[in-house]
């Protein structure tokens, strides 16, 4: 009786420590399914939002600009790239990753074509409202709303960079809650916050799937927005569709019922039905007077300070570049929501927390004294009791293992943040990246600078009075000149070898590709955190298609594996213009073309533009064996085959690189290409038979072993404004300078590549590149790798 009374006693009576209740067990006893479970019809509605909209000049951005895209693309470092790649910091807890897989299946059945013709049964608004909202109640929705999808709330270009003509002009809005009973056992950074988000994003890209399909069926055009697949910006959908206020917390949606611990999802669609309309309980007053949240974020990204303008929108705005930051390197955990966590609107059901709803909707203004009380009641804290789920992360051999630290934080009740001490930055969409799959480095000075230019929505409104519009909202811009990628297709693949594949890239239209010299690599983006360079191998007058050659290293990085295993015909890919850093010398004696295994893909071509032009030259081609030789089928059948000599272990052919390198007259040529040892060995046998520096050149594709350096601090200078900046031991020339603002194309971070070159007028270079000769770096180096060869030195660069 003692039990029973426990557990189906007043604290059951009136949601004392869950979210249901002797009231709300049956959520649909008296309601009907298109109402939902919660009680929408008693919160206020108007025509508008809350917050200010001016719609009329929102800028349309790219899907780019997306935090997370950017962190996986490199546009915030290395460091963060390698927490984003393959979703990282989802997948070091299990259930994150488990959930994250199925989201991925799930993108398949996200479009499709509508019935030939509309069905009768689906032609009257206020009945398809009503289906839409009572369907995806029964299936799990915990709030649904219906609006207009303006143009506005689409990006501009989707994730391949093409161009998105608004298609759908409706919107449902879905939300699942993530869940009291976990939240209150969290601290909200710690190794469950992922997991809650994915289960979240799973259930409405699910269940969004499901009546999507459906509205397909009854003839209308129907596409589900996922957080891994979506077109449409879902706050601002949300805010039409009366499922919340914009809140102190940036982005976050706030909502009556279920505070900001929500995910959402969205289906567009032109199935006509009856809107909702935006609600105001009172939202904007209680966050002006309340900011509990930004005292309490682990990143600082919150502003504690008032709303301001942005991008045409009335909000708080965050730092959302240091939001991402944390949650995508958090060591401690995987992800973040502790915004969501404290939140004083984070309350755990209907029934037990009526007071402080009915009270912070009608007198917003007690937000201070209601935020206190919140404070005073331990709201926030982490509730140990209901902590269900161990705390594991990944490992680097795939096991997951009991987390040996976790966020584990109290309530940061003695900090009183002021808005003027905080140091923040945004990106509008002037800021904004172009929508192409490569590195755009953010600008961080540029962001702190725009942050402080942000207008007030009183000053906004009062420029619009005045008729003052020009450049009142940043616009988003392509940049000039050509994009640094195109689309090709590859047109054909065949496994030359073992571990070894030959690509061949076309056009997309069949016209010609643009031309190229023997030497030219192109970068490949094989995904967004996989930017790899390869040489071209095909006859450079053939400008039908791009030949490479790729070697599967299962040690690397993953680039070749990931390609080996992705790429096949009829793809789309992503590739930068031919560029050439190997590039053959003009009015040469007879060139040597040695290649060792794979290195000797750029020869191929030099071999064709040598024959080309009538010119002296022997290509020899070193490897192990025949059935680990890439290309051997190809030089047996080129018309220059008589100048082909194989050298291959296995047969008994090994090269007498002192024979072959002997005879050295003025005006030859040596270039090879292959593993670092081998072309040491090359250049040995050369130097040995008095070749001169000038005449021979080599390539690497992928950085040697060699000596550790020690890196130190040191100043760079730059020639043109005398700024100095500090290079501390931990960085780059490339990183500093880019954090400043000041913009060096980089790709390898390696020294291998010679993207960063750049010259400098002053200072003792140690050169840790593997691109440029003697006589080039003398006035030209690596900005990437290479940096003053003394602690304390300073660079003066010349760019």
């Amino acid at each position: 009786m003692g039990d029973r009374w426990r557990s189906h006693g007043p604290a059951w009576w009136f949601g004392e420590g869950s979210f249901k209740s002797l009231f709300n067990r049956t959520p649909y006893r008296k309601r009907p399914f298109a109402k939902g479970a919660l009680p929408f019809e008693k919160i206020r509605q108007q025509e508008e939002p809350t917050t200010f909209i001016d719609s009329a000049r929102v800028p349309r951005v790219p899907k780019r600009t997306d935090m997370f895209a950017r962190a996986l693309f490199g546009d915030m470092g290395k460091v963060v790239q390698e927490g984003s790649k393959n979703g990282y910091y989802v997948l070091k807890n299990p259930m994150g990753y488990c959930s994250r897989r199925a989201l991925g299946a799930l993108i398949l059945l996200q479009d499709g074509q509508p019935a030939a013709e509309i069905a009768k049964s689906a032609q009257d608004s206020q009945c398809n409202a009503d289906n839409v909202k009572a369907s995806l109640y029964y299936l799990g929705a915990d709030a649904v709303g219906l609006s207009p999808a303006p143009d506005w709330t689409y990006y501009s270009h989707d994730a391949a960079g093409n161009e998105i003509e608004p298609y759908h002009k409706n919107a449902i809005s879905i939300l699942i809650d993530q869940g009291h009973e976990t939240m209150d056992a969290t601290s909200g950074d710690d190794w469950i916050s992922a997991a809650q988000s994915m289960r979240a994003y799973l259930r409405s890209s699910l269940i969004g799937g499901i009546v999507a399909e459906q509205i397909r069926r009854l003839g209308y055009g129907a596409r589900v927005h996922s957080v891994l697949d979506g077109e449409v910006l879902q706050p601002p959908l949300l805010l039409l569709s009366g499922l919340g206020e914009v809140s102190r917390i940036g982005e976050v949606i706030l909502n009556p019922y279920l505070g900001p611990r929500l995910k959402s999802g969205v289906v567009t669609t032109d199935m006509p039905f009856v809107y909702d309309k935006p609600i105001n309980f009172g939202m904007q007053t209680f966050c002006e007077n309340c900011n509990k949240c930004a005292r309490e974020c682990p990143a600082g990204a919150i502003t504690a300070g008032p709303k301001v303008m942005f991008n045409g929108y009335e909000i708080w705005k965050s730092d959302s570049e240091r939001c991402a930051r944390y949650r995508i390197t958090n060591l401690l955990g995987s992800m973040c929501g502790r915004c969501m966590k404290t939140c004083p609107w984070n309350l755990e059901g209907l029934f037990k927390e009526a007071p402080f709803r009915w009270l912070a909707m009608h007198y917003p203004k007690a937000a201070k004294w209601l935020a206190r009380l919140d404070d005073k009641l331990g709201n926030g804290q982490i509730n140990r009791v209901k902590k269900w789920w161990w705390d594991l992360e990944l490992q680097p051999d795939g096991r997951y293992i009991p987390a040996k630290e976790t966020n584990a934080r109290a309530l940061s009740l003695d900090l009183d943040l002021k808005p003027e001490d905080q140091t923040l930055a945004v990106y509008p969409a002037h800021l904004a990246p172009p929508p192409y799959p490569v590195p755009f480095p953010m600008d961080r000075e540029a962001g702190l600078e725009a942050f402080q230019a942000l207008l007030s929505p009183e000053e906004h409104k009062a420029r619009l009075a005045k008729g003052e519009t020009e450049d009142l909202v940043p616009q988003f811009r392509m940049p000039e000149g050509p994009p640094p990628v195109m689309p090709v297709k590859l047109s054909k693949k065949r496994v030359m070898a073992k571990d070894i594949a030959r690509y061949e890239f076309v056009a997309p239209d069949g016209a010609d590709l643009p031309s190229f010299d023997a030497g030219a690599h192109i970068d490949v983006v094989v995904a967004p955190e996989y930017f790899r360079q390869y040489s071209l191998a095909g006859d450079p007058a053939d400008r039908s298609k791009y030949v490479i050659g790729v070697l599967e290293e299962k040690e690397g990085k993953g680039g070749s594996k990931l390609m080996h295993r992705i790429f096949e015909e009829g793809r789309k890919v992503f590739i930068s213009p031919p560029r050439n850093h190997f590039p053959l010398a003009d009015n040469a004696g007879k060139t040597l073309l040695i290649g060792g295994g794979i290195g000797v893909t750029p020869l191929i071509a030099m071999a064709h533009e040598l024959h080309a032009k009538g010119a002296d030259f022997s290509l020899f081609y070193c490897a192990r064996q025949r059935e680990t030789a890439g290309f051997v089928e190809d030089l047996e059948q080129v018309p220059w085959r008589d100048q082909v000599r194989f050298f291959l272990s296995a047969e008994g052919k090994r090269a007498d690189l002192q024979t072959l390198l002997a005879g050295y007259e003025s005006g030859d040529q040596l270039y090879t290409c292959g593993p670092s040892n081998f072309m040491d060995a090359v250049f040995a046998a050369a130097e040995r038979n008095t070749w001169p520096e000038e005449a021979l050149h080599r390539e690497y594709f992928s950085v040697p072993d060699d000596a550790e350096y020690e890196n130190h601090d040191f100043t760079v200078r730059l020639a043109n404004d005398g700024r100095s900046f500090d290079v501390p031991a931990e960085k780059s020339i490339v990183d500093v300078l880019g954090a400043a603002g000041i913009h060096i194309d980089v790709k390898c971070s390696e020294g291998i590549c010679g993207v960063c070159v750049a010259r400098y007028t002053e200072g003792d270079v140690e050169h840790r590149d593997f691109v440029l000769g003697k006589k080039e770096r003398v006035e030209k180096m690596m900005t990437c790798c290479s940096r003053a060869r003394e602690e304390g030195g300073e660079v003066v660069l010349d760019l």
